[in-house]
């Protein structure tokens, strides 16, 4: 799993030599060496051991006091409540008799009704002072605070860390939750009862599945756990029988210590039966592989833990808040902080502090890294801190955790007892002038200022230059923040996109004064993690449920396919698409699959990722003969570009590179645009998935502008094409007239499938068919092919001797393919003449009249329309001007009308046969 996508684990373990972990000298007798802790792990200075005793005696008196105690409790309980019963009896009696209220004093009546009341009153002051005890004895997990520190250090030897401050000795039983004891329990016994001599960790997986939490994990991941625990029942035979006493092995041990410290970088209370899986499946590489057997890895696995580990923290959130936010201030101002009111400051913020403390902000997750970085910043001097990233990323999550930090006090000296506000840009600038937006400001910086407990962000912090009161001697307004922040009178957080800090804040006084932090966008685990804390909200908003397939679809295929936004942003549009779709389709409490995702993605790009049908699977496997039936001859070229695709539709290629790339040869005329234009039908659809760049418009370098934009917001013909339609087919017509500099772009496109457009944005073309044609060397073929020589020799002999003198060696080796273009026979041109004459039929048939003509009258046709050195080009031209204008003649003259027909004759004449009337 990436570094990000999980807390930095820095545990170290150590397994005492002495007991080999087992912590025990002999029977009964613990391991001076270790004193009896086998096992100890090492972080952040503080050491953690296990050190509970696990033997049958020990459950059973565990067992036996948890007992005695429920008993004990029950008993106070049925005290209490016979006491109540005794004094609201005693109550009614005594009403039945008097009518004066002194007569109800009962504190002054003997009476065994009385009595019994007294002694359950005891009774219930005893359970509530045993309740109070056991829940002072409960350990919780205690995460270190951000500005605290353990003094201890990693010890050389076991001596050391017998000398270590018990405060800094935590021993973790104590902080596991009853189900996690009671798994631990259940693991013991079950190599107890097979007397298989250690508790390894698959006893302790296979206990894991009596609990609904884990078994809801392998239920979000599609596992059928029936057939799960008969594999696992499987391996525990294999184990076969051991001593006769039952220990814990050193590998268990450090399973419990590793789920508690995951507990405590997650921040629980507790340690959960989920907490164990990830540490199993470290240790013991059978599970891992059995695992693996059903397409479960680690990210998978740690993934969904995590979604459910955040779902905890979605819903302690409310509860937690509250409760760490007691003494933070309820109001704008708060008299325990400031004395100073700031009515205009208030009137342009949102307070975020205040929004954490009831729960009303989003959950930030895997952003620890940014968070640590923007307090190293402030407490290295700075007076602000930016962050820089994409549109999409997460930039104001970071913020809304750092204000829920502000709330528990987990931050540095300088943001305790401090607001977080949220300036809002659009509020102070609407309906103020430059002047008057200057002013305010000012007044915010001094209200800021004066009060002392501020902390000021601002979201787009670009919207401030720009604005200046107009006079030459007064500032922007960004400069008037940065003069404000240069004198250290204030602390501001800050966000930009990566494209606006280039345009607008390096290298002036605002990013030079506040420090640069990068927020980065996620990679595909954290994505996935990322979509884990809001899947919840769509889920119950459309009644749907969202395996964990296919979030994880969601955010590869927007990953792989949508360029012009950003994880996880385009991740979470697309999955609530599928969720409105999915609810609608299928209806309530609906399951959504990958297929879903894939459908949803693919109409939004237009690319076919669904599971490929029985029928797309045979329009594939016969591509050569969909090509063929409008693209005549060129068997060659038909084939090579068939396999390519269909390579490509199996996702059997290079995912780094254009789907395919060709070089077509040969004389004009001979098909080579008329094989792009089919590419473009059958693979995407429709002829107008193609952009068509003729390339001798490109013979200037200037012209590189034209193609890929330029700064000035002027938007590239080639990248823009790309950009709004990623799955098409580019044609470069002519590609040896095209000026060099432009040809060196194609090397980056067809070697990494990616081109960085005038404006600096990374433009996809991995979704993108290339075909390029040349003219090169059509003379030499015409005369090689007259001569009999074999197409490859033709193509050998072009790469070699002639290709080279117009293009670079590397762009030509670039090409999927090379392909050589025959010069037509005049039995593929009269073929030619027919796909033309069919495609007049079905012009006058959608006007109700029909066509007729003969072998000859083709033959003619295409005798007339053939020129051996423009090959079948000025054949639909020739159509055009004996055809097609001689019918449309007809028509304005009235001689041809609804149900005639016409003929053309051997001489490629044009008459009309009548039709019958009506």
């Amino acid at each position: 799993m990436p570094e990000e996508a999980k807390p930095k684990d820095k545990t170290q373990f150590i397994t005492c030599p002495t007991c080999g972990g087992a912590g025990k000298a002999g029977p009964g007798s613990a391991c001076k060496n270790c004193s009896g802790a086998g096992v100890i792990a090492f972080l952040d200075g503080r050491f953690f051991y296990w050190n509970l005793p696990l033997t049958v005696p020990a459950i059973k008196l565990r067992h036996l006091k948890k007992g005695l105690n429920l008993i004990l409790n029950l008993s106070a309980y049925i005290m209490g409540l016979i006491g109540l019963m005794a004094l609201t009896y005693w109550v009614w009696a005594a009403g039945e008799k008097t009518e004066t209220l002194a007569a109800f004093s009962f504190w002054r009546v003997k009476s065994p009704l009385i009595l019994t009341f007294w002694l359950s009153a005891l009774s219930d002051m005893f359970v509530v002072y045993r309740l109070s005890r056991e829940e002072a004895a409960k350990q919780k997990i205690i995460k270190l605070k951000y500005q605290e520190t353990a003094e201890s250090n990693f010890p050389d030897n076991w001596s050391e860390f017998n000398k270590v401050k018990s405060k800094y000795k935590i021993e973790v039983s104590g902080g596991f939750s009853p189900a996690a004891l009671k798994a631990v329990e259940q693991a013991f016994n079950l190599a107890d009862r097979a007397r298989q001599g250690r508790v390894r960790p698959v006893h302790l997986f296979f206990s894991l599945f009596k609990y609904p939490a884990v078994a809801a994990v392998f239920s979000r991941l599609n596992i059928d756990s029936t057939k799960l625990i008969a594999k696992l029942k499987n391996q525990l035979l294999a184990i076969g029988a051991g001593t006769e006493s039952t220990e814990i092995s050193a590998e268990i041990k450090e399973i419990f210590l590793a789920a508690y410290i995951s507990a405590l970088n997650y921040g629980q209370k507790k340690v959960e039966p989920v907490n164990f899986i990830l540490p199993i499946l470290a240790r013991d590489k059978n599970l891992s592989e059995l695992l693996y057997d059903l397409e479960i890895d680690h990210d998978k696995i740690n993934n969904v833990i995590q979604w459910f580990l955040i779902n905890e923290r979605l819903l302690d959130n409310y509860r937690r808040y509250r409760q760490a936010a007691r003494f933070k201030p309820g109001q704008a101002m708060d008299r325990a902080y400031t004395a100073v009111a700031t009515p205009i400051l208030n009137h342009f913020s949102y307070d975020l502090t205040l929004a954490a403390k009831w729960g009303r902000l989003e959950l930030s997750v895997g952003r620890e890294d940014e968070i640590k970085a923007v307090f190293q910043a402030l407490e290295s001097g700075k007076s602000g801190a930016l962050l820089a990233g994409p549109p999409g990323v997460g930039k104001n999550m970071v913020i809304w955790q750092i204000a829920r930090d502000m709330v528990e006090e987990d931050v540095p000296k300088m943001l305790t007892d401090k607001r977080l506000l949220e300036l809002d840009i659009t509020r102070l600038l609407s309906g103020a002038s430059a002047a008057e937006a200057e002013q305010r400001l000012l007044v915010i910086i001094d209200e800021v200022v004066r009060a002392g407990n501020i902390i000021l962000y601002i979201n787009n912090l670009e919207n401030l230059t720009g604005i200046t009161a107009g006079n030459e001697a007064s500032l922007e307004l960004s400069e008037v923040l940065a003069s404000a922040l240069g004198r250290h009178n204030l602390i501001c957080l800050a966000s930009v996109s990566q494209d606006n800090y280039a345009k607008y804040i390096e290298n002036k006084p605002l990013g030079n004064i506040m420090a640069k932090v990068e927020v980065s966008e996620p990679d595909n685990n954290l994505a996935i993690q990322m979509l884990e804390s809001k899947i919840g909200f769509y889920e119950a908003k459309f009644k749907v449920y969202f395996t964990y397939d296919s979030l994880a679809k969601a955010v590869e295929l927007s990953a792989k396919y949508i360029y012009d936004k950003y994880l996880p942003a385009k991740a979470v549009d697309i999955l609530e698409a599928i969720a409105v779709k999915v609810s609608q389709d299928k209806g309530l409490n609906s399951l959504v699959g990958v297929e879903d995702v894939a459908a949803i993605v693919s109409q939004k790009t237009k690319i076919p990722l669904t599971k490929i049908t029985q029928t797309e699977s045979e329009v594939l496997l016969n591509l050569e003969e969909k090509m063929h039936s409008r693209m005549i001859g060129q068997a060659e070229a038909v084939t090579m570009v068939a396999a390519s695709l269909r390579r490509a539709r199996t996702e059997l290629r290079e995912t780094n590179r254009p789907i395919a790339s060709f070089l077509f040869l040969g004389p004009t005329g001979v098909g080579k645009t008329e094989l792009a234009k089919t590419v473009a039908e059958v693979y995407f659809g429709n002829e107008d998935y193609m952009t068509r760049l003729d390339m001798s418009e490109y013979q200037r370098q200037e012209s590189l502008e034209k193609m890929i934009g330029s700064p000035d917001d002027v938007s590239g013909y080639l990248t823009e094409a790309v950009r709004q339609a990623p799955f098409s087919l580019i044609l470069l017509d002519e590609l040896e007239k095209a000026h060099p500099d432009i040809l060196n772009l194609f090397l980056q496109v067809m070697d990494d499938g990616r081109l960085t457009d005038g404006q600096g944005r990374t433009i996809n073309f991995t979704n993108c068919i290339i075909i390029a044609t040349s003219n090169i060397g059509a003379v030499y073929i015409q005369e090689q092919i007259k001569a009999g020589a074999a197409i490859e020799q033709i193509k050998q002999s072009l790469i070699n001797d002639q290709l080279n003198k117009y293009l670079r060696p590397e762009l030509i080796n670039r090409f999927d393919g090379v392909v050589v273009f025959k010069p037509l026979a005049m039995e593929e041109v009269e073929k030619i003449t027919e796909l033309m004459l069919n495609k007049v039929r079905r012009l006058l048939e959608a006007k109700g009249i029909g066509l007729k003509y003969g072998q000859l009258a083709v033959k003619k046709i295409a005798e007339l329309g053939f020129d051996p050195k423009f090959g079948a080009r000025p054949l639909r031209r020739l159509i055009q001007e004996k055809i097609e204008n001689q019918i449309a003649d007809k028509v304005l003259a009235g001689e041809l009308k609804r149900r005639d027909t016409v003929v053309i004759d051997g001489q490629a004449l044009v008459s009309v046969e009548k039709g019958r009337k009506l």
